[in-house]
């Protein structure tokens, strides 16, 4: 069964209802949190990929509350700000993004197209028939990425010999069985620090598997950064043996948790998600949880940065601790803004901000959190960034009492009028293009009406 379900639900906005016998796979994992869904299901993986970059943010948050209806037999599904497919045994879900109207999902692969610099269109992908096991592998070569960046992976390993330049330990039991008569070898063993092991060669065996699929040999060969990732990882494993499939899957089950190799802990999980897909699909027994998840907050953010980066704003980043302010002189109290360069702040929200026609009518804690950055940044203009479904005719702002900053709402139209994904992704860069034209001009205007001196007659 497959269950078709938008972000943000929660509150009576999703009118379907559903059998209790359908969804009960459902009810172990309702009102359970992301943190401890992922803890418990090596198998579920969410972006961003640590949850230690954003605990304060989704960890605590759940990925659906079921509620009743008038028919005892019948329920709601109700969601949060999760995007993506999930699967317990035969229950197949896919959660889309409330700000996509369509019937297709081309919101969800263009923001991911536009983080992970990787085009879904260009490889001719079918999103009406879409499968997580496609999608898991489209996720390949970020991971691959960000792993190698901190080099390839080594471990020690026993590596075994039979020659004549004895290095280790001999084995005597091998050598007897080996090298009897004796002609001059001896059979021994060494422990060396490889990058030929287990993890390395898991990493082999998804390529190899990869490159037997139509989706999957195309991800391996779409940008040259990835093509040479993928020949860094065959160059590493000489000792590949399609035969020690099985053997290497499971000698992978227990996570590796290493203190540097922090990032091919996520690209293990999802070799093992790709290698092990065709025969769980979306789960190999009726509690075990599969699939990638997105978190909507971060997805929007990470996606405005695509756009804001190229007109100078600084993204802190949490993770890196990059772009920290301190809220107190003693440098404590650490907060990191959404974005923010010379005399603006802008903080992302991946909301429905009100009427957006009013600034006051905007979540209290939102706006104390960005006249906050104002004070310390000393800015003069701050706004926030949300989705819109209609394309803004007027940009709503209101200048602060007592400070004199102006705080305005910057809306982006979320396209729902394409005819197919090429048709809206270039509708949405004809949107991008009205937001920062928008964007510029009102703080341009607003810069020069500050500087404007005042006459007194």
């Amino acid at each position: 069964m497959r269950i078709d379900l938008t972000d943000n639900t929660i509150g009576g906005n999703n009118c379907r209802t559903y059998s209790r016998k359908e969804i009960s796979a459902l009810f172990p994992i309702a009102d359970k949190k992301i943190s401890d869904l992922c803890r418990e299901n090596e198998k579920l993986l969410i972006f961003p990929d640590s949850l230690r970059e954003a605990y304060d943010k989704i960890g605590d948050e759940t990925l659906l509350s079921i509620s009743t209806t008038d028919d005892p037999e019948r329920v709601y599904i109700c969601t949060g700000n999760i995007m993506g497919f999930i699967g317990i045994g035969n229950l197949k879900i896919k959660i889309k993004s409330r700000f996509d109207e369509g019937r297709d999902d081309y919101f969800l692969h263009y923001m991911l197209q536009k983080v992970l610099s990787f085009s879904l269109f260009d490889l001719n992908h079918d999103n009406e028939r879409e499968d997580i096991f496609d999608f898991v592998m489209f996720m390949f070569p970020y991971f691959l990425k960000n792993a190698l960046r901190q080099g390839i992976y080594r471990e020690y390993r026993t590596i075994r010999h039979n020659d004549s330049d004895v290095k280790g330990s001999i084995d005597l039991n091998r050598h007897l069985r080996l090298d009897t008569p004796f002609m001059g070898k001896v059979a021994y063993s060494t422990r060396e620090y490889v990058p030929d092991n287990n993890m390395t060669e898991l990493i082999r065996h998804t390529i190899e598997f990869m490159k037997t699929k139509k989706y999957g040999n195309a991800v391996l060969d779409i940008d040259r950064e990835t093509i040479d990732n993928v020949n860094s990882i065959i160059r590493y494993t000489p000792s590949y043996n399609k035969q020690e499939r099985s053997n290497i899957i499971s000698k992978n089950l227990r996570q590796k948790s290493h203190p540097y190799y922090t990032e091919y802990r996520p690209l293990q999980c999802l070799c093992l998600q790709i290698l092990k897909m065709e025969e769980i699909k979306y789960g190999d027994c009726d509690d075990e949880i599969c699939g990638i998840l997105f978190d909507g907050a971060w997805l929007w953010e990470e996606y405005l940065n695509t756009i804001l980066k190229k007109e100078g704003y600084i993204h802190p980043q949490n993770r890196q601790k990059k772009g920290r302010i301190y809220l107190f002189e003693d440098k404590s109290g650490i907060r990191y803004p959404d974005f923010y360069k010379d005399d603006i702040v802008l903080d992302a929200k991946y909301k429905r901000l009100g009427s957006y026609d009013k600034v006051s009518n905007i979540d209290r804690n939102d706006l104390h959190q960005l006249i906050t950055y104002l004070a310390v940044l000393k800015a003069s203009n701050g706004g926030f960034v949300a989705p819109i479904s209609e394309r803004q005719t007027n940009i709503p702002s209101a200048s602060l009492n007592g400070i004199g900053s102006t705080l305005f709402i910057f809306g982006m139209e979320i396209c729902k009028t394409a005819t197919s994904y090429k048709d809206f992704c270039r509708k949405m860069n004809e949107t991008e293009m009205r937001f920062i034209k928008a964007l510029n001009d009102n703080i341009s205007r607003q810069i020069l009406l500050s500087q404007t001196p005042v006459s007194i007659l």
